[in-house]
């Protein structure tokens, strides 16, 4: 059974089959290698599906502003996002009970350094700063 995600804008609405989340998952050999060896699927399906909520629905507006991500498929930025997660770059936490993904202190020059991530280091950097552009929203104290 394929993920199916719809999100408000029509370029958020797609499946994301089972087969494209397995590959995805090859591709974890830190933080998120565990997922790769569960036996039963779900964990898997809703880590990420939790994180196709997230880019749709938290980072939507500020990828919508980048040249790069307003045209590339939402599954493009959770598997960079994943990725990233995926080798310490960017942490899931939990915040007022929604998971949320923050990068850490020096997640800009851990792209800019990694000679192999030389070809997508500008959509990886734009990807990075939507986070911490939405983190410090999140952040900001809600008026009465």
């Amino acid at each position: 059974m394929p993920l199916g995600v719809f999100f408000p804008a029509a370029r958020f609405a797609f499946p994301m089959p089972d087969s494209s989340v397995r590959e995805l998952s090859r591709q974890w050999v830190d933080r998120l290698a565990p997922y790769r060896q569960h036996r039963n699927d779900e964990h898997l399906e809703a880590l990420v599906e939790e994180t196709l909520s997230y880019a749709g629905s938290q980072l939507a507006g500020e990828l919508s502003q980048s040249e790069y991500w307003s045209k590339a498929p939402l599954a493009r930025c959770v598997a960079a996002l994943l990725f990233l997660v995926d080798r310490g770059i960017v942490n899931r936490v939990a915040h007022q009970g929604v998971r949320v993904f923050e990068p850490t202190e020096g997640a800009e020059a851990w792209v800019s350094e990694t000679e192999a991530l030389a070809p997508y280091r500008a959509p990886t950097l734009e990807l990075i700063a939507s986070l911490r552009r939405e983190q410090a929203r999140r952040s900001r104290p809600t008026r009465p």
